[in-house]
């Protein structure tokens, strides 16, 4: 029965339980991110939070990522596009598309193929970061994952905002 439920209302049903929760920030985050990889099917998955302090976007949860680990330019790379531009993107070959950072990669050790990213915009309409997900399993990300990340998107939102995150440099 679960199964035929859409994949949306799958995922606001796993997430919606642990934001009810008085858990810390990063665990719900971590959680979300498992989520969010099982849902999508991709390989990573990771939001980035705005720095006030140093304009920087800083990896704030990611399964395999340390927090504050990754540090750029807010105007850098897909992540800094979706957070400059305030729309989702869709990039299912990175290394053919001049926003991707390739040195992200290089520090991490990772290799990204394809992407989705959309920007974390809270209910005052300000821009916190972004959340994306990296290497769907099988094939390319679609705008039906663009829907699916935009509500995820949404719902990680409410949690920093909730939680009041700021994240200082």
């Amino acid at each position: 029965m679960e199964e035929s439920l859409p994949r949306p209302y799958r995922l606001e049903k796993e997430l919606s339980w642990l934001f009810d929760l008085e858990s810390k920030i990063d665990t719900v985050l971590s959680v979300s991110m498992y989520y969010l990889n099982e849902f999508m099917d991709s390989e990573r998955s990771s939001v980035f939070l705005f720095q006030h302090g140093n304009q920087k976007l800083t990896i704030f949860s990611s399964l395999d990522l340390e927090k504050n680990e990754i540090r750029i330019p807010k105007s850098c790379g897909v992540a800094g596009w979706v957070f400059e531009n305030r729309r989702p993107v869709v990039i299912n070959n990175a290394h053919e598309d001049s926003r991707f950072y390739k040195e992200v990669d290089d520090m991490t050790r990772f290799f990204t193929r394809n992407l989705i990213c959309t920007p974390l915009i809270d209910n005052k309409d300000n821009c916190l970061g972004t959340l994306q997900s990296l290497n769907k399993k099988a094939g390319d990300f679609t705008t039906d994952d663009i829907e699916l990340l935009n509500l995820a998107a949404r719902m990680v939102t409410v949690a920093i905002t909730k939680a009041d995150v700021i994240l200082k440099s």
